[in-house]
């Protein structure tokens, strides 16, 4: 019994080391052949399109003339309770405007609108009309009378920016920027990077519908490459093929004209260092034209306690002074859970020229609900609580600016972080966001550290009813000289024709691009 005993044991040691490497040699294998299949997608998409990049006299700095403005604008916009339309803005205080989103299908690598009925389908004739009417009395504009507006919210842009009854100011001088991915669509960049006739897919398809559509480039928004050393390394390569597809097109509609307008290419970028230090940011740079810095977001329902999601800085900093612009000092809390961390980093770390960032800020608030707080405490920042409430569907913890201060609370101001806030006490309930204080002071930031600009996450919440609550109103009128961009691409009748030989004369655009055309002739 005993030898029986001996000879199991020693048989089941043998399968036991047999099963183990074999384990092991799957896992091995498995991890080469990953690594080997992401190294050959990665020798393909750089080798697309071979031979070396120029960038043909593309001005990557923006100029010392103004800054620039930007709203991000969502196609959920125009339902209710928003009823935001594109005509809503004032556009004589915006440079450009990031339409959001265009998907990806990470199965194909394709580009799909995520509402195709507010992006091309909904008629805006009769409430732009209506606005029109406002802002300009008797006088109708011809274009629409004749019925010549493209439908859907991109075409009302387009429109926009043709029309004379907007010149007032240069309202029609801004650019339209086709947003791509966002948070909701997060999950399909992965999928899409690993298979090279998905990310060739993906770079014409992204050109073509840019083009199509009359955008004047894009901004990529992928939330958030892995720490992986293949997607940020994707990340690189599609910022390098798509300005080398910008400068094909410019090529093919401009023929060979060397002072012409470019298209734009922003990268939404995360605003905290853990994401930040995953990006080869300095290498992308070449191709870039703005970083678009999240600074919001900081805190939220998915915080251990409270805290400002919009705060310029952590509360310590104070002032922006020139030793720290100058990079002398470091940047913030070690989380960095603040905009001049973020600004830090991108200026001092990875060498990016400060006139390519732009200051995100926010039109709406995050809150908590039933903070603990002791006896008089006034602040609410760091304490536990149970719930984040809000008044936008679909979005826990989140109100609108123009839903703020919330009822039973007066709007407040802290200094020292650069965020407004209220206070419920009855529901205990603080929100934290910008306000006309907060931007006015950002605005000031801007200027003090040589940034390019700001822009708004999004449009719809800010109060474009009265111009005194205005966030938009108080930046620019705190900023004093906009950037706006004087020669659109589509200003250009050159690329009006060059649009009419590419997809004829039954396209989305087509009808109103001939009709701009023969008013050209005239």
């Amino acid at each position: 019994m005993l030898w029986l005993n001996q000879t199991w044991f020693r048989h089941t040691v043998i399968l036991a080391f047999i099963v183990a490497s074999i384990t092991i040699e799957m896992c091995f294998y498995r991890k080469v052949f990953k690594s080997t299949a992401e190294r050959d997608v990665l020798e393909h998409v750089h080798h697309t399109g071979a031979g070396p990049l120029q960038l043909k006299g593309h001005h990557i700095v923006a100029g010392d003339e103004g800054y620039t403005t930007g709203v991000y604008y969502s196609d959920w916009s125009p339902y209710p309770p928003r009823k935001h339309f594109p005509h809503d803005i004032d556009l004589s205080k915006v440079s450009h405007v990031y339409y959001a989103f265009f998907l990806v299908d990470g199965n194909t690598g394709q580009l799909k609108s995520s509402d195709e009925w507010s992006d091309f389908q909904m008629d805006l004739y009769k409430p732009l009309a209506v606005k029109l009417n406002e802002l300009n009395g008797d006088k109708m504009d011809v274009d629409l009378s004749m019925g010549l507006l493209p439908k859907g919210c991109v075409g009302e842009l387009f429109y926009l920016r043709h029309t004379g009854i907007l010149d007032k100011n240069r309202a029609r001088h801004f650019k339209v920027v086709m947003a791509v991915g966002g948070w909701s669509n997060r999950e399909e960049f992965p999928k899409m990077v690993r298979d090279p006739r998905r990310v060739d897919a993906f770079i014409t398809s992204c050109v073509d519908t840019m083009f199509k559509y009359g955008f004047d480039g894009i901004d990529l928004d992928w939330e958030f490459p892995q720490n992986d050393g293949f997607e940020p390394q994707m990340y690189l390569e599609m910022a390098r093929r798509l300005r080398l597809r910008f400068d094909q097109l410019e090529q093919d509609i401009f023929a060979g004209e060397s002072n012409h307008p470019k298209f734009h290419l922003s990268i939404a970028t995360p605003a905290f260092r853990d994401k930040m230090n995953v990006l080869p940011i300095r290498e992308m740079n070449r191709y870039v034209d703005v970083w678009n810095m999240m600074t919001y977001d900081y805190h939220g329902e998915w915080s251990d306690r409270t805290g400002y999601h919009c705060n310029l800085y952590n509360g310590k900093n104070g002032k922006v002074s020139a030793q720290y612009k100058h990079g002398a000092t470091s940047g913030g809390t070690v989380e960095g859970l603040d905009a001049n961390s973020a600004i830090y980093d991108m200026i001092n770390l990875f060498g990016v020229d400060s006139r390519k960032i732009s200051l995100g800020m926010a039109a709406y608030g995050r809150g908590f609900t039933h903070v603990k707080t002791e006896g008089n405490d006034k602040s609410f920042i760091g304490k536990k609580f149970n719930g984040v409430g809000g008044a936008s569907e679909g979005e826990p913890g989140m109100w609108l600016y123009n839903q703020l201060p919330i009822k039973g609370s007066q709007e407040q101001y802290d200094a020292d972080y650069v965020s407004a806030f209220c206070f419920d006490s009855k529901s205990r309930t603080f929100v934290g966001y910008d306000n006309v204080d907060s931007v006015q002071v950002k605005a000031d930031y801007v200027k003090e550290m040589q940034l390019g600009g700001g822009f708004w996450w999004e449009s719809c919440g800010d109060n474009h009813k009265d111009p005194e609550r205005s966030l938009l109103n108080a930046f620019t009128g705190e900023l004093q000289t906009i950037l706006k961009p004087t020669d659109s691409i589509y200003h250009r009748p050159e690329t009006l024709r060059y649009y009419l030989e590419k997809y004829g004369i039954d396209s989305y655009l087509s009808p109103f691009i001939g009709h701009l055309l023969s008013k050209n002739r005239r």
